[in-house]
């Protein structure tokens, strides 16, 4: 669980940064590229482990999440505008390109 004040303060990506991250299927993070722990604001140890949704922004619906898990489970593609929260409070946007692997 988070205690993070959503704020105001928008941060952006730079123009050569690509986030890369990974859950398991409970949600739970278990990768993140350089460029996701930095805009996270959190550190790798931080992050890896906890719940993805310790950077659910409160003004992303939750419907949002669950059309994005019932893809997952069925194993089908789907791309979506998701508003992430950092530790601190600020907020960034990504265009996520949500997929499911297996190691079968």
């Amino acid at each position: 669980m988070r205690n993070t004040i959503p704020n105001e303060k928008e941060k952006f990506l730079n123009d050569d940064d690509f986030i890369v991250s990974k859950t398991d299927t409970k949600g739970h993070i278990i990768y993140g590229n350089k460029s996701f722990i930095k805009m996270s604001g959190y550190s790798d140890k931080e992050l890896l482990g906890a719940s993805d949704s310790i950077l659910r922004h409160p003004d992303l619906p939750t419907l949002i999440f669950k059309l994005l898990w019932e893809r997952i489970l069925k194993k089908e593609e789907i791309f979506a505008y998701v508003k992430n929260l950092t530790k601190e409070g600020s907020f960034y946007w990504v265009f996520a390109n949500v997929t499911a692997t297996t190691d079968h």
